[in-house]
């Protein structure tokens, strides 16, 4: 069992390697505690074991998983037998929500082991989750386990809890473009932009927060273009599923008619606002308002081509809502990501 364990873990390890980005998922691995109550046809009193999990999210919703929990059930006369559960289980989240928890159903089909003695089984369940940071969710789930040998109304119940790791990619790190303008740094040597400022902007590679930025530009001491006056306001909105920061493919047309604006206007910048609903803590929800907001700027990046140095994201958490966080409507509005100014740029001017 401890080598199943293992392999398991080393499995989990090399999915998460793969992730590269939000929108192909993620890998998790789970490991917890198995409750299990046993039917009258065994005879076995209540036992409590270890499970662990490796599963993948196939979407912002539905999750596919595979685990193998470990238990020691007796027997009337006290011997003490080996059980080992193995299950591959669709989970799927439901729109619908207990306060902070989020609720979802799972099945799945599998193999339960006793003793050397197989058993094909499938299971239904329902449970409850929890997110408590951007990586680690807690969960506990009900379930039925159904075996083909036995008689339809003999069944086990089962009550598992544990806890969600998620691997993901690196989160794109963008400081939001200054309001105010600031003084232009001075331009370095010919020798250190060489060695050391790779857009020729006059800030160190080590130190430029906006690589790629035009050398007609003014920019701050993080290598970030200079916005002076405030030309349009670009109406985006992009609405998210609870606890997500994925985009989802209905909103990529309205990014990319932003993507158009910009490359109309090519001394233009733009901020991106990340916002959630009321639910989690305060510190939770804005780092998931910056996640989002970092989502469609990596949308507008790479897949629609506008440079990085013209596009900055900033989280305000659940800080500004448009709708009533006590209805799930009003909730589903609150979780989104807008365009909210559009600046022209300071030109740099030689001394």
């Amino acid at each position: 069992m401890k080598k199943l364990l293992m392999a398991a873990t080393l499995a989990v390890s090399s999915c998460g390697m793969s992730v590269t980005s939000a929108d192909e998922g993620q890998a998790y691995i789970v490991p917890g505690l198995q409750w299990m109550n046993y039917d009258n046809e065994l005879n076995y009193p209540n036992e409590i074991g270890h499970f662990v999990g490796i599963g993948y999210d196939i979407s912002s919703r539905l999750s596919a998983e595979l685990s193998v929990a470990d238990l020691n059930p007796e027997t009337p006369n006290k011997r003490e037998l080996d059980q080992d559960l193995w299950k591959f289980d669709i989970i799927y989240d439901l729109d619908l929500k207990l306060g902070k928890f989020g609720s979802f159903v799972t099945g799945g089909v599998g193999l339960s082991n006793i003793d050397g003695d197989n058993n094909e089984i499938w299971d239904i369940g329902a449970g409850l989750k929890l997110p408590l940071s951007d990586r680690l969710t807690w969960r506990t789930s009900v379930r039925n386990y159904y075996f083909s040998r036995r008689n339809t109304e003999d069944q086990d119940l089962g009550i598992e809890t544990g806890l969600e790791y998620r691997f993901g990619a690196k989160k794109r790190i963008n400081k939001p473009v200054a309001m105010e303008a600031s003084p232009v740094k001075p331009a370095a040597s010919v020798e250190t932009k060489r060695a050391m400022d790779s857009d020729g902007d006059g800030i160190e590679d080590g130190r430029d927060r906006c690589e790629g930025t035009p050398r007609s530009y003014a920019v701050d001491a993080d290598g970030c273009p200079i916005p002076v006056e405030e030309v349009a306001r670009v109406e985006l909105l992009v609405n998210f599923d609870f606890d997500r920061a994925e985009v989802k493919s209905e909103y990529l047309a309205e990014i990319e008619s932003v993507a158009r604006f910009m490359n109309q206007y090519p001394d233009v910048v733009v901020e991106l606002e990340g916002h959630t609903d009321s639910r989690g803590t305060d510190v939770y929800n804005l780092d998931l308002s910056q996640r989002r907001a970092d989502a469609v700027m990596a949308v507008l990046v790479d897949r629609y081509s506008v440079a990085a140095s013209r596009v900055s994201a900033r989280g305000l958490g659940e800080s500004q809502p448009i709708a009533n966080n006590a209805t799930d409507k009003g909730r589903a509005e609150n979780r989104r990501v807008i365009t909210v100014i559009v600046k022209t740029l300071q030109k740099y001017q030689p001394k």
